[in-house]
């Protein structure tokens, strides 16, 4: 079996088993927010949906960009000392960081409640940021798994219990008839904690035995300044991505953004697949890269597009050709974001035609060629949907939305093609 082959082996029979993983996950989280959309209605989904905003975003900065450096540190690291070392330094870092974020945001809630003049999303904003050290841990400690290329591990606890445990605490609020605003981001808090506690307890089973050796240049200095272009990178991605809800909250009703926070989650599943490989492809192309293995990192990015285009296109369209369909599972009141659906599916599909370029840039050394693409992208994204939202509401805001990530994508690609030589994209040559 040549290099090659094997390397298209690890890329499918890994992606089989994490698509595997992330489909059950997925389904749990697919539960959950139908569990909300349809029992505990839209305006609680809405409320779910502002206070999980927050809850993403203070993990996104208490994070640092630590969890995206950590994969390529752990992936590049020799021993397992080294790699406990890395790791242990890492938690001790986004713990403060992240007592401190959320801390911030608790005391800050009453303020946000009344900045969006919703009095009822004050305790939701409140529990949100408690949650975030545990989403920050988690991300950080599931980056040790992705480093190691031990992926199902890694997507047992990001992809499946991530999902499973909030889908499991909300469905037992339902139950027992506690359908009160806060249910569905307090069954979060309480899933994220125990997910979070699973695998930090893991990997200090798995390294208790080991030194703690931790190469000199890794100071705190130099993790932070490692880290924080990714951390910006992801930021504006995240900011982006979220930026829709938060202008929405100022503009329209809860139950509005219930149903537009809903065809957000849709829509996501032309991406399923794309988020499967780039798991697997990430600390790859960091390692590849990093070893000046051209032929290898050429390899792994065109193997994986190939599967993501193919995998992205017929979702695509069987959702796009049935928006109802597929937004009446939440019910009949969903049905009336088929328009706002289909213009965040052409956003979704950008993701699959033009391949892993985050990935990519990121694990190259480009992180802030690619924070400047995306802060541009922002730039047009928001000052669109400040215009449009006024005008067409929900519609207006998925189209700036759209154009946002088709702009960083587009220019992404074509930077990656020009300067370092690699295409991103799909060929059917």
């Amino acid at each position: 079996m040549t290099m090659g082959t094997s390397n298209k082996s690890e890329i499918l029979n890994k992606g089989a088993g994490v698509f595997l993983i992330r489909v059950i996950g997925y389904g749990a989280g697919f539960l959950f927010v139908w569990v909300v959309a349809n029992k505990f209605g839209p305006k609680i989904q809405g409320i779910f949906s502002i206070a999980f905003l927050f809850l993403s975003v203070g993990a996104m900065v208490a994070k640092f960009g630590i969890e995206t450096a950590l994969v390529k540190w752990i992936a590049n690291a020799s021993t397992l000392d080294q790699k406990k070392g890395v790791y242990l330094k890492s938690i001790k870092l986004v713990s403060i960081s992240s007592v401190l974020v959320g801390g911030t945001i608790y005391l800050l809630a009453g303020a946000i409640a009344w900045m969006y003049d919703k009095p009822d999303l004050k305790e939701s904003i409140e529990y949100a940021s408690m949650a975030i050290p545990f989403l920050a841990l988690l991300d950080v400690s599931g980056s040790f798994f992705r480093g190691e290329r031990r992926i199902k591990i890694f997507g047992i606890y990001f992809h499946f219990l991530k999902f499973l445990l909030p889908l499991l605490f909300v469905t037992a609020f339902f139950l027992a008839g506690g359908l009160f605003n806060e249910a569905p981001i307090l069954a979060y808090l309480m899933g994220l904690f125990l997910a979070a506690f699973s695998i930090i307890t893991h990997i200090g089973v798995e390294l208790r035995h080991r030194g703690n050796e931790v190469e000199s240049q890794f100071t705190i200095r130099f993790m932070v300044l490692e880290s924080y272009p990714m951390m910006v990178s992801s930021a504006i991605v995240m900011i982006m991505g979220w930026s829709d809800v938060f202008v929405l909250g100022f503009y329209v009703s809860m139950s509005n953004i219930g149903v537009y926070s809903t065809a957000i989650k849709l829509a996501t599943m032309v991406s399923f697949v794309y988020n499967a490989i780039a798991t697997i492809a990430t600390p790859k192309i960091a390692a590849f890269y990093n070893s000046k293995d051209r032929m290898q990192l050429e390899e792994t990015i065109s193997y994986s597009s190939k599967i993501m285009f193919l995998s992205g296109i017929p979702m695509f369209l069987a959702i796009f050709c049935f928006p109802e369909f597929f937004l009446s599972f939440f019910g009949e009141e969903y049905v009336a974001g088929k328009h706002v659906l289909r213009i965040l599916l052409l956003a979704q599909l950008t993701n699959v035609v033009t391949g892993p370029v985050g990935p990519i840039m990121q694990m190259t050394g480009k992180q802030r060629k690619l924070q400047r693409f995306i802060a541009i992208a922002l730039f047009v994204n928001v000052a669109l949907s400040l215009i449009l939202v006024v005008f067409y509401e929900t519609v207006g805001v998925a189209i700036a939305n759209a154009l946002g990530m088709v702009l960083w994508n587009v220019l992404g690609m074509l930077y990656i093609r020009k300067k370092l030589k690699l295409k991103t994209y799909y060929s059917f040559k």
